[in-house]
Parts: structure tokens; C-alpha cells; sequence
């Protein structure tokens, strides 16, 4: 597989901070990174341009990062409570995923990609979830998330 080394424009969940050079799959660098502004492919001159760029950035970011944080502070006590067709045994007739989340917490007025909310595989169980919410790459909120039957 090929990598290429990046400048990071802005912090990345899971990538890296501001400014930091990291090695990504050449395929993420050129389908997303670059193409939304998120990353420099790591050379001498794009090195020098972010050092001019870099307080802005980091103003930009730093920003960003206390509206989150607020944001987060408004959210304490939020919770989803979802009713899913279920068997006996507390088994999903299907499953409830990222995207399903997103729109549960729009309908709450909390606009969130489906890619920032961190589940490692679809909730297929009646009960409670903990999910993790990245409001920035730096500012997470836990939201239970409870599953109940709804028979049929």
C-alpha cells in the first residue's frame, strides 16, 4: 500500500494536530485530505507556507474548539431513546448505525455528521449504549443511547 507524508491543516480525529507531518495512505491524502483543505503534501515550500499560515490556523482552530466546548457544556444530560422492532431475547430486527444517530440527534437540534459519531460496528442490541460524539477533533461527549422493544 502506498503512503505519503501530509502536513496536517487542521487536527483530524484518530490523524493528528495542527502542523503535525504524518504518514497517511496515499488514497485518503488524495481523495479527502487535499481536496478539502485539510492537509499539504509535506514538501519544503508547503512546509514554509504553513509556517506563514500557522498562527491563523491555530486562531482558526482554537476557535473552533471553545465553540465545541460550549456546545459539549449545552449538551451535558442529552440522551437518545430510540424504540426498534426487537426478538424476545433483546435482538434487533436490523440494526441502528451512525447515520441513524445523526438524525435521531438532529431531530434534538444537534447537527453532527454521521462520520463524528464514534461506533465501532451498528448497536444490534436492546438496551443501553454508551457513544462517543466528536463535536471537534479535540472535544468528545459521551450520549447514552437506549434501545427499546417495540414488539410487533
Amino acid at each position: 500500500m502506498a503512503h505519503m507524508q501530509v502536513i496536517l491543516l487542521e487536527a483530524l480525529q484518530g490523524v493528528g494536530k495542527i502542523g503535525d507531518t504524518v504518514r497517511v495512505r496515499t488514497g485518503f491524502a488524495r481523495n479527502f485530505l487535499l481536496p478539502r483543505a485539510k492537509a499539504l503534501v509535506a514538501s519544503k515550500s508547503n512546509a514554509e507556507k504553513f509556517a506563514a499560515q500557522k498562527a491563523e490556523l491555530e486562531a482558526k482552530s482554537a476557535a473552533a474548539r471553545n465553540l465545541a466546548e460550549k456546545r459539549a457544556a449545552e449538551l451535558e444530560g442529552l440522551k437518545l431513546e430510540l424504540s426498534r422492532f426487537a426478538s424476545e431475547t433483546g435482538q434487533l430486527y436490523g440494526s441502528v448505525k451512525a447515520k441513524d444517530l445523526a438524525v435521531e440527534l438532529a431531530a434534538k437540534g444537534v447537527e453532527v455528521e454521521a462520520s463524528n459519531i464514534l461506533i465501532a460496528t451498528a448497536l444490534k442490541e436492546v438496551g443501553e449504549h454508551a457513544v462517543r460524539v466528536a463535536l471537534h477533533p479535540e472535544v468528545l461527549i459521551t450520549v447514552p443511547v437506549i434501545i427499546s422493544r417495540q414488539s410487533l
